[in-house]
């Protein structure tokens, strides 16, 4: 298997650079973006200045999954940095531990290009790793387009039972009339993961015997999605002679459905094995699978730029909003329905004379599993000198049910009926973006009450209490001549031992030698990056539920990864050789970042991306 490996690898280092330099050898020099091609999700569909184009950037390339898996590519994540997520509410059956490789309506690209665009991304790395992603985007006409895109990730990773095989498809298209009154938003989705579980080691410091806890365990998540937004425009015709038919919209209704099926199964067919403290329903195998629907649709009404600047009258903003959300779930012993209604107000100024933007939005939830959750938001943001600096504020006060995972389960080794208190979230968070100089730094204040978590045994609890948490986090790059030094800091804070565990801070670092080795034909990096942070904590994981839960055994971390890559990069093709966790072997320490989950040894990668645009 290793021989296959290195012939491959060797394909790659001296078939690809051929094809690559008999391509015409037009000046790279200043590849920028295009606006041939444009993207924009969801959200950002009603905002011009959200809208991106396509990414040429060789830095950082190399780094296509971050390292806090489960030591093989396709696994769970485990949280090391304190997400704050500004809009999230309603129904959520529990947390996916899955999210960073799965497509989210709410998150796919959909692009607009004028000629054919495809992406093709290829990563060929130690013990059969294999991703692929491919993007095809097509423009049927002017104001139609339809996308295709493709994920996989395969790894049989380094220790036994730790073979992944995870899909990720998505098929999507957006539609504008040609009159302005109408425009459409539609994708459907298809989430697979099918992975071995191995309950990690036995003895997470007898790394090499490769000894697991499980031997015949397997896990599947499906997630499939089917989304459609819909814009209806209202307003008046435009007095452009060349444009008479289209219509300046003043008023726009917009409704937003979403049918969701969620599939989870946890299947054990090695017995009693000792490792689960209890069994409630078969000795022999373990066959644990949970079902959820969701049918959701909101209907909002929002008053737009009507481009006549009579003064305060026409620069505030507002909207309303109702939602339904049906929601269905189906698990062993469980089988329930409900039906939540929420309704909302949205404020923000429409136009701005000084690049002064502010957004006021709240929703509360009449009925259903999430009755009487509320949500109020608001974000303010201002440029600063120029469009390349922006300072943003953001305040958010919310009451959210417990997921669902924590209030009711049944499996044949956990099981709970519990009836918990709704968490209330405090967030506070001042940002400022410097695009001129590769500078950003941000900080969050965050107040949680009645917080939830797995406990010791991995059974949902509940800290009846407050839990307060401080992070900040700093980016700034540096160049001198052609050397590169590239740094991102976290820094978290909160005030004793708590139920919510990250470590204290996280380093990221590179430094890399940048040049052209052939003028104006290629561009290269050459360098070391740094992962670092220091020993906490850190929660285990159970196989059963897929949630990570409280341990106290051990502290992790206080380990560095170092990582040795080239870039390099010919107009639209770019190629990445690493050589992952160099420094294994050659210092003391424990590279285990999840209890009984080592992270892999020496690994060497390879990988390019190729755009096409035509």
């Amino acid at each position: 298997m290793m021989l296959m490996t290195s012939k491959k690898l060797l394909f790659f280092l001296f078939f690809i650079p051929q094809l690559l330099f008999s391509q015409n050898n037009d000046s790279i020099k200043d590849v920028k973006n295009t606006q041939t091609t444009i993207y924009f999700t969801a959200n950002q569909f009603e905002f011009e200045d959200s809208i991106q184009t396509i990414n040429y950037t060789l830095t950082g390339f190399q780094n296509y999954l971050f390292k806090n898996h489960l030591g093989n590519s396709g696994l769970a994540y485990n949280d090391i940095i304190c997400q704050n997520n500004f809009d999230s509410n309603g129904f959520k059956y529990s947390k996916n531990n899955y999210q960073n490789y799965f497509f989210f309506p709410q998150k796919i690209k959909f692009y607009k290009t004028r000629t054919p665009y495809t992406d093709l991304f290829y990563v060929l790395g130690s013990k059969k790793e294999q991703i692929f992603k491919m993007t095809f985007s097509y423009n049927v006409n002017k104001n139609w387009n339809i996308t295709a895109e493709f994920n996989r990730v395969r790894s049989d990773g380094f220790y036994t039972r730790q073979n992944t095989n995870d899909n990720f498809i998505v098929v999507s298209s957006n539609f504008k009339s040609k009159n302005n009154k109408y425009y459409f938003l539609a994708s459907f989705i298809y989430n697979g993961i099918k992975n071995a579980e191995n309950g990690g080691m036995v003895d997470d410091t007898i790394v090499s015997s490769n000894t697991v806890n499980l031997l015949k365990a397997n896990r599947s998540n499906i997630n499939k999605s089917v989304f459609f937004k819909q814009y209806f425009n209202f307003g008046r015709k435009s007095v452009d002679t060349s444009k008479l038919a289209v219509i300046i919209p003043e008023n726009r209704l917009i409704l937003i459905s979403l049918l969701e099926q969620n599939t989870l199964v946890f299947q054990d067919i090695s017995g009693n094995s000792g490792y689960y403290s209890n069994t409630y329903y078969d000795s022999l195998k373990t066959y644990d699978s949970t079902a959820n629907y969701k049918i959701e649709n909101e209907l909002v009404w929002k008053r737009l730029n009507n481009n006549k600047y009579r003064g305060l009258k026409d620069i505030l903003g507002y909207g309303i909003s109702i939602k339904d959300q049906f929601i269905a779930i189906k698990q062993n012993q469980i089988d329930t329905l409900f039906n939540n209604i929420a309704v909302g107000v949205n404020f923000f100024n429409i136009y701005t004379k000084n690049k002064f933007w502010w957004d006021i939005s709240s929703k509360y939830f009449l009925t259903g599993y999430n009755k009487s959750n509320y949500l109020v938001n608001t974000s303010i943001k201002k440029c600063v000198r120029d469009s390349l600096s922006t300072l943003i504020l953001k305040a958010e006060i919310k009451s959210q049910s417990p997921d669902f995972i924590y209030n009711y389960y049944s499996s044949n080794h956990f099981e709970w009926d519990n009836n918990f208190k709704q968490t209330k979230i405090a967030h506070l968070g001042i940002y400022f973006l410097e695009q001129k100089h590769n500078f950003s730094v941000g900080v969050d204040f965050s107040n949680y009450t009645n917080l939830l978590y797995f406990d010791y045994k991995g059974l949902a609890k509940q800290n009846v209490g407050t839990t307060s948490v401080m992070s900040v986090f700093l980016k700034k790059n540096f160049k001198f001549y052609n050397w590169n030094l590239n740094n991102k800091i976290n820094y978290q804070y909160m005030p004793g031992l708590t139920a919510l565990r990250v470590p204290e801070y996280v380093l990221e670092h590179s430094l890399f030698y940048s040049f052209q080795p052939f003028k104006r034909v290629m561009k290269m990096q050459i360098g070391a990056s740094l992962f670092y942070f220091p020993e906490y904590f850190a929660n285990a994981y159970n196989p059963s539920t897929a949630q990570f839960y409280l341990q106290h055994d051990k502290k992790y971390g206080n380990y560095p990864f170092i990582d040795f890559f080239i870039n390099a990069q010919i107009k639209t093709v770019r190629i990445f050789f690493k050589i992952d966790h160099i420094n294994s072997g050659l210092m003391e320490g424990d590279y285990t970042l999840t209890p009984h989950y080592p992270m892999n040894t020496r690994a060497f990668k390879l990988g390019i991306s190729w755009k096409f645009f035509d």
